[in-house]
């Protein structure tokens, strides 16, 4: 069995981990902005507003924003 940490994600996938929607992920990508106060990980693929990251990256971030408002 594979490591989850090392697949790609989509942009649906990836916005549910982080806790946010499609649309204020894929604003944060194209405007090149931090997401909630962290910086997203480069997507691997960025074609036509289709996004692909590994998970890990966007497992990290989304660790990191929970920390930072202090969700436990």
């Amino acid at each position: 069995m594979s490591d989850f940490r090392n697949e790609r994600i989509g942009v649906t996938h990836a916005a549910r981990l982080l806790g946010v929607s499609v649309v204020e992920l894929k604003t944060a990508v194209q405007q090149q902005l931090p997401l909630r106060g962290v910086c997203l990980p480069e997507p691997l693929i960025r074609k036509a507003g289709n996004y692909q990251w590994v998970a890990g990256g966007i497992m990290d971030c989304a660790e990191a924003i929970t920390k930072q408002h202090g969700v436990k």
